[in-house]
């Protein structure tokens, strides 16, 4: 029979990743402290699945984490909170069970710190819709052994994720360093009065984004000619924005109260119809783009 894997934490993430183990035969507990929010990652996971998947959810840390061969956790980042998740997880499973963190900034090494065995707790690292993305990042602490990384990059490839290995325990690991080096570029532009937030948006979606989805930034940089890049390297690097305070427009509307969707309005307005067709075409965008990815891995690998 599947192994057992423990959830803990039952929000989009956790659901998410619950939904996958499920869809792939695994036997899965979701832990939250709260009967509202595991009703609702239930209603998530049922929405979510083609076929149906038994699930068990449990407000006891002890039940969710009995017998289980992996445990990923998906609580708030905050590291206190985490290291004292992963000290009781430690003392409640097997010596071999698996323990990984879906962190995108709390450092692994940081996590594992005080744990008997530090060693076997490494990053997991995944990307919303966890159900749709076909990338987890695989992050080593400083203490993560190399066997812990192998069963990791395993397990993933076991559920139809493909992974990358962080070597360094370094904040944002690689996905977000990238994607926050671009945002903190397109919220200058922003807030100089370079270009609209519209037209921002736009120049992503209609140039940036299709390149990069059919070749990373560095291939990219082959395709164009070094050379080229060198000369223009040498212009723009130096005019590019380079401040490391919270940008003073994200700043400004949290005060607000304005937070995006989940208040109804953040860089742009939203209602409820907006939001759902705005999901759905994130949505359908990923699927396409990854099914070509996916071709793409499969032409490779048969080279």
């Amino acid at each position: 029979m599947p192994e057992k894997v423990a959830v803990i934490g039952a929000g989009t993430m956790g659901s998410g990743i619950a939904s996958v183990f499920a869809a792939h035969g695994y036997s899965v507990a979701v832990y939250s402290r709260s009967e509202r929010t595991l009703e609702t990652s239930r209603s998530f996971i049922e929405a979510a699945s083609k076929e149906p998947v038994t699930i068990k959810y449990t407000t006891s840390l002890e039940a969710c984490l009995d017998g289980a061969a992996l445990v990923s956790e998906n609580i708030a980042e905050d590291i206190k909170l985490k290291q004292a998740i992963f000290t009781r997880a430690e003392g409640l499973v097997s010596p071999d069970c698996l323990l990984t963190t879906n962190t995108s900034s709390v450092p692994i090494s940081a996590i594992a710190e005080g744990l008997v065995f530090p060693e076997r707790v490494v990053g997991v690292h995944w990307f919303n819709p966890a159900t749709l993305m076909p990338l987890v990042e695989i992050v080593r602490g400083e203490r993560t052994s190399d066997e812990t990384v192998r069963r990791a990059r395993a397990l993933c490839g076991y559920i139809g994720k493909q992974t990358i290995e962080v070597n360094q325990d370094i904040p944002g690991f690689v996905v977000n360093r990238l994607q926050y080096a671009i945002l903190r570029e397109a919220l200058y532009l922003v807030e100089e009065g370079v270009a609209s937030i519209e037209d921002v948006d736009r120049a992503v979606e209609t140039t940036l984004a299709p390149r990069w989805a059919a070749s990373g930034p560095l291939q990219l940089m082959d395709l164009a000619g070094l050379d080229v890049v060198e000369k223009v390297s040498g212009i723009l690097m130096p005019s590019l924005c380079r401040s490391t305070d919270i940008p003073t427009i994200v700043r400004r509307l949290c005060e607000e109260g304005a937070l995006g969707i989940k208040s109804g309005s953040g860089f742009y307005k939203w209602t409820p119809e907006g939001i759902s067709a705005a999901v759905r075409t994130r949505d359908e965008t990923v699927q396409l783009l990854t099914k070509k990815g996916r071709s793409k891995v499969r032409d490779t690998a048969t080279q």
